[in-house]
């Protein structure tokens, strides 16, 4: 069986490096040993795979069918042997995430990153936070957050996602600001309303009557991506913002800021997915990261 795979990998490594030689030097082997290993699968299958030529090498009909069927078995070795390994040791290296800022300077925040680190001590956690994670799918990351509203689709791309949750935003001021202000009891009227924004402004609500979504276009003097900023912004009676209500939660119960709308934002639930790169296997690190994902919003502080 050993003999087996190492003439497969000697194919392989021909045809993606285009030659005998090339294949060679990528294993550390002799031009010889290459020639021998295929050679062997030739006479062990029965038919030609390669046609050799004095500058490259092509492949026969046979030897394109085999290719195609056996590419992907060094990558599901490593993988495998990866798996193996991972199973026996502790998570560690570097995990790249990308996050959505409102889930920074929020409950998530204090609790679900200093938990992971705790039990992970030796995974290397970069974490970049930004107003739209989508735009980012083509960065160097292990694991991307990202939502979208439930008509919206997510942009084609090689990356594997599934859904994590519903995710429940809902509109925030204070008494004071509402109280100098005309009432607000359609998001339609929110076009005569100082609006404190994340980046994307087009804000979601779903119509108590009907069900029928609704996006409304918002403007503001203030767009961040920041958490911080916009609750500043907030608690000194500047404007309405969309949030999640766990980063309100002591300011609701105190009475300094209330919801507005909330027959319009109780089913605007937002679909959160995360995303990871394609392959047949998650590393130790990002599926705890993703475990830590899943306990802190089944405790069902997202609505």
């Amino acid at each position: 069986m050993k003999g087996q795979l190492e003439e497969h990998v000697a194919f392989i490594t021909v045809v993606e490096r285009g030659s005998f030689s090339g294949a060679a030097k990528a294993l550390g082997l002799a031009p010889s040993q290459i020639t021998k290993r295929i050679q062997s699968l030739e006479q062990r299958l029965k038919v030609q795979l390669v046609l050799r030529t004095t500058r490259k090498v092509a492949l026969t009909d046979a030897g394109r069918q085999l290719y195609e069927s056996v590419r992907d078995v060094p990558a599901i070795v490593s993988e495998a042997e990866d798996r193996a390994r991972s199973a026996a040791t502790a998570a560690r290296g570097r995990l790249r995430v990308i996050m959505p800022s409102y889930f920074a300077s929020s409950g998530f925040h204090h609790e679900v990153i200093p938990t992971f680190l705790e039990r992970y001590p030796e995974v290397q956690l970069d974490i970049s936070i930004v107003g739209e994670p989508l735009d980012h799918l083509g960065a160097d990351f292990e694991l991307l957050v990202a939502a979208k509203a439930p008509h919206e689709r997510f942009p084609d791309t090689g990356c594997v996602h599934r859904r994590l949750l519903e995710f429940y935003g809902a509109l925030f001021a204070t008494p004071t600001y509402l109280a100098a202000h005309r009432a607000i009891t359609h998001p339609r009227e929110l076009e005569a309303h100082n609006c404190l924004s994340y980046p994307r402004r087009r804000w979601y609500f779903v119509d108590p009557e009907s069900g029928a979504a609704l996006m409304v276009p918002t403007v503001g003097n203030l767009t961040s991506n920041s958490n911080a900023m916009i609750y500043a912004a907030l608690m000194r009676h500047q404007g309405v913002a969309w949030s999640v209500p766990y980063f309100y939660d002591r300011e609701l119960a105190e009475g300094t800021v209330v919801t507005v709308l909330d027959r319009w934002t109780r089913a605007a639930s937002l679909d959160m997915h995360i995303f990871y790169p394609p392959g047949r296997y998650v590393p130790r690190r990002t599926r705890g990261f993703i475990d830590a994902l899943n306990t802190y919003f089944d405790s069902d502080r997202s609505r």
